[in-house]
């Protein structure tokens, strides 16, 4: 099985994903790393970890301006499906739309076809699985 595989981000910088080429591009720039999310919607215990960007960053301080008396009226127009949806399909603008994002964005260097994408990671699983193997100490008990 796929247990622990949390790489769904880098699924959608491959060569067929369906979304605007300049969004693949930006998920694949060097300075896009784990520390390139955040956490938002806390305040309406609906916590969840998107992409940091200006619409992210923006609904957040909305939420700790606000502190408790939560709005949601304010937050929706930063926060709707039609607005990401541009984002994907039209505008490729990856800074004008709240999306979730963890931070395994930080894991993606390329847009390589997603045959590839999951030849590397089992590569990758073996190697470090052979790796961790000659570091098990044996009980003697």
């Amino acid at each position: 099985g796929a247990h622990g595989v949390t790489r769904t981000g880098g699924f959608l910088a491959t060569v067929e994903a369906p979304i605007r080429q300049e969004l693949k591009e930006h998920l694949a720039r060097p300075e896009v790393d784990e520390r390139s999310t955040t956490i938002v919607l806390c305040a309406l215990s609906n916590a969840t970890r998107v992409f940091k960007n200006d619409v992210s960053v923006k609904t957040n301080e909305l939420e700790k301006e606000m502190a408790g008396a939560v709005d949601f009226s304010k937050l929706a127009p930063l926060a709707t499906g039609d607005r990401t949806r541009k984002m994907w399909k039209e505008t490729g603008d990856w800074n004008d739309s709240m999306w979730s994002c963890s931070q395994s964005v930080g894991l993606i260097e390329d847009i390589p076809t997603c045959k590839d994408l999951v030849h590397r990671m089992v590569r990758e699983a073996e190697e470090r699985l052979e790796a961790a193997a000659g570091r098990i100490v044996r009980s003697k008990l």
